[in-house]
């Protein structure tokens, strides 16, 4: 695979990562699904690097951008116990 494919792949995951953040389910089922997705983007980093020893885990796991709705939405958890 190039890089031009994990690109692709990177924007489907953020892609998901958006729609989850963005759904009507509650804080908790969101913050489920995004751990699922970013459980299933370090397994796909993981073969991808067998595949290409290029692969930069770094970039995609930014463009994925998984990790920052996870933390928009813990936050959000954080504050909720906190009240």
């Amino acid at each position: 695979m190039t890089k031009k494919h994990f690109k692709i792949i990177a924007k489907g995951i953020s892609n998901i990562a958006r729609e989850i953040s963005n759904s009507s389910a509650s804080n908790e089922e969101k913050h489920y699904g995004l751990i699922v997705l970013r459980n299933t983007m370090h397994e796909l980093s993981v073969e991808f690097h067998k595949d290409n020893a290029n692969f930069n885990e770094i970039n995609f796991f930014e463009s994925c951008k998984v990790e920052g709705y996870l933390g928009f939405i813990e936050t959000k958890l954080a504050n909720k116990e906190e009240n």
